[in-house]
């Protein structure tokens, strides 16, 4: 047999143990989405695949790696979505910070709420973790926060590193009230904002506070 029969062959291989995976991957998605990370099993992950449960463990290993990949997938997703063009005005860096975080969730909103809400208790989401959600999102946070200062909207005396923290805080705490279902994506939009222009006031300054009031008044 010819070399170039022998590499197109692998090729096709690999091409199509490439396609398995991702089927795997997408059944494994809908079923984390309607029944959650606990109660969807690797038997009927493989009847709905068309694969066979060695077959999962030979591409991917155990339940719990499935759900790794996953969840990997989702922090790249959710970091090229936040990594949008760098905004001067603090208010529209916000309002275009949620708007694509939020436009990503919608495409998924029931996997996005499980897979969220299974990470947080398997603990994928760790603060310690250097690349992970948290420490991510903080680092935009604080980004945000050197723009504005730099841009002359915030006071001089303020630890850049507190604000940020409080303005990760508003969105960590309205997506876990979404992640709960408390609220739906509508109010998660407006609760962070109003979080986050208050934030913001309270270091602002005075021309500045004077707008951020009044985009408060009109969320609210």
């Amino acid at each position: 047999m010819s070399q170039s029969k022998v590499a197109r062959g692998n090729s096709t291989r690999q091409a199509n143990k490439a396609l398995r995976k991702q089927n795997i991957l997408d059944e494994a998605r809908d079923l984390i989405a309607s029944r959650g990370f606990e109660a969807f099993t690797l038997s009927e992950l493989a009847s709905r695949a068309g694969v066979s449960i060695p077959t999962i463990h030979n591409l991917f290993g155990k339940k719990q790696e499935i759900f790794e990949t996953l969840c990997s997938e989702m922090v790249i997703r959710v970091d090229e979505t936040v990594s949008s063009p760098e905004l001067v005005d603090p208010v529209a860096s916000a309002e275009a910070f949620i708007d694509s975080l939020l436009a990503l969730y919608r495409t998924d909103e029931a996997f996005y709420r499980a897979a969220f809400l299974a990470g947080d208790r398997s603990g994928l989401f760790d603060h310690q973790l250097p690349m992970g959600i948290f420490n991510r999102s903080l680092s935009i946070a604080r980004h945000m926060c050197q723009d504005a200062l730099d841009n002359g909207y915030l006071q001089q005396h303020i630890d850049l590193d507190w604000l940020a923290e409080q303005l990760f805080g508003c969105q960590r705490l309205a997506r876990q009230d979404w992640v709960n279902g408390y609220i739906d994506l509508d109010r998660y939009r407006k609760q962070v904002l109003i979080g986050m222009y208050i934030t913001y006031a309270s270091v602002a300054t005075p021309a500045f506070r004077k707008r951020l009031y009044g985009c408060i008044a009109q969320l609210a």
